[in-house]
C-alpha cells in the first residue's frame, strides 16, 4: 500500500485528513507520539481542535495516554489492532508496550521524519523492499538481510530484509535515497555495523545517503564522522593484486551457496567455503562480490584495468542533532 492508499484506508475514522496523514506517519514509523509532535506536524498551535483530536484516539481506544515523569507531557501509543490491519500492518511491532529506551528511540525517528515534510518515506519492511526491487530494479539478494531458523527443526528457514528496522526516504527528485541511522552510542560500532549490513546495497546504488540522527546530549556524531569516512575509502577499492584466484574461487562457490546448489561441492570445498568467508569478511569484498555478481570479471579487473564503467557510488553522510534530550526517558536513550 502507498501512503495515500493507508489515508483513505483511515478515511472511515472521521478525523480531517491532516489529523488522519498524521496517524498513519505516526503509526508506521512510531507508535508512539507527542502532543509537540502533532503540532509541528499540523503547522498549529495547542487549542480546543487539538485536545478534541488527541482525546478522540484515547476515548475510541485507538490509542494510549500515560506519562513517565508528573512534569512532563503526555505520551499516546497508538495501538488498535484495527487501525494497523487497515494499515495492511496487522502485525507491526509498532503495536507492542516496549522499554522506555525504545520509546525513546521510536520518538527520535518520528521527530526526525517531521523535518522531512516533502520526503517519499519508506517506513515497512514491505515498503523498503518494493521500492528497491520493483522501482529501482535491484536484485533481492543485494538487500540487507538475515536468515532466522524455525521454531521446529524441520522448518523452513525464514528470511528477513531491513532487519535494523530504520526509515529510508527519497526526496521529491528521486535523485538520492536517503538512510537514516539513529545514532546511540558514542563510539561509531554501531553504524560500522549498519554501513557493512547495507554494503551491497549501497554498491547497487549510483548515489545515497546516510543521515545520522543523533540525540542532544550524546556526543556520537563525530565518531560517525570518522567512522564512515574510512567505510567509504576503504570499500569501493580495485580486486586485490594477491590472492585473486583464492576470490574468484570464494565468489563463484558463494554464489552456488545462495543459490542452494551445493550437489558440485565436496566437504573440502565446504570446508575450504568456510574459511574462505571467515577470512573474507569485510565490507570491501561485500562491494566487491556485488559488482562481481552484476559485472563478472571486469569486476575483478585490477589498477588501470579496472573496467571504466563500474563506478564506486557517490555517497554522503549527514549529521543531524535533535533538539531534545529525551532526558525523562533516561541518560541515555536507546541504549538499554
Amino acid at each position: 500500500m502507498t501512503f495515500d492508499e493507508r489515508v483513505a484506508a483511515l478515511a472511515p475514522l472521521g478525523f480531517t485528513p491532516r489529523q488522519t496523514r498524521f496517524l498513519v506517519t505516526a503509526a508506521l514509523h512510531s507508535g508512539y507520539c507527542l502532543r509537540r509532535q502533532y503540532l509541528a506536524f499540523a503547522g498549529v498551535r495547542y487549542g480546543k481542535n487539538v485536545r478534541d483530536f488527541l482525546d478522540a484516539l484515547v476515548r475510541r481506544r485507538l490509542a494510549q495516554r500515560f506519562r513517565y515523569q508528573p512534569n512532563r507531557g503526555h505520551i499516546y501509543h497508538i495501538h488498535a489492532t484495527s487501525l494497523y490491519r487497515a494499515l495492511a500492518q496487522r502485525d507491526n511491532r509498532n503495536r507492542r508496550h516496549v522499554s522506555p529506551a525504545l520509546i525513546a528511540r521510536k520518538l527520535m525517528l518520528l521527530d526526525y521524519v517531521l523535518t522531512v515534510p516533502g520526503g517519499a518515506w519508506y517506513a515497512t519492511e514491505e515498503d523498503k523492499v518494493a521500492l528497491f526491487t520493483r522501482e529501482l530494479g535491484i536484485p533481492l539478494g543485494d538487500l540487507p538481510q538475515r536468515e532466522y531458523a524455525a521454531m521446529g527443526r524441520c522448518g523452513p528457514t525464514t528470511t528477513r530484509y531491513f532487519i535494523h528496522k530504520l526509515p529510508v526516504y527519497v526526496a521529491p527528485d528521486r535523485a538520492v535515497v536517503h538512510f537514516v541511522y539513529l545514532v546511540n552510542d558514542e563510539t561509531g560500532h554501531g553504524l560500522e555495523q549498519f554501513l557493512h549490513d547495507h554494503v551491497r546495497l549501497f554498491s547497487a546504488l549510483p548515489t545515497w545517503s546516510v543521515v545520522a540522527v543523533c540525540p542532544r546530549g550524546l556526543n556520537g556524531l563525530p565518531a560517525c564522522r570518522t567512522v564512515f569516512d574510512r567505510f567509504a575509502a576503504t570499500t569501493w577499492r580495485p580486486a586485490p593484486a594477491e590472492g585473486i584466484a583464492d576470490v574468484r574461487w570464494f565468489f563463484a562457490r558463494r554464489q552456488l551457496v545462495e543459490r542452494g546448489d551445493l550437489r558440485t561441492l565436496s566437504v573440502a570445498d565446504i570446508n575450504r567455503f568456510r574459511d574462505a568467508r571467515q577470512r573474507f569478511a569485510s565490507a570491501h569484498m561485500e562491494a566487491l562480490y556485488g559488482a562481481w555478481l552484476a559485472h563478472g570479471e571486469r569486476a575483478l579487473a585490477q589498477g588501470n584495468d579496472r573496467a571504466p564503467d563500474i563506478p564506486a557510488p557517490a555517497a554522503q553522510l549527514v549529521l543531524h542533532e535533535l533538539p531534545s534530550t529525551y532526558s525523562q526517558f533516561g541518560s541515555w536513550p536507546g541504549v538499554c
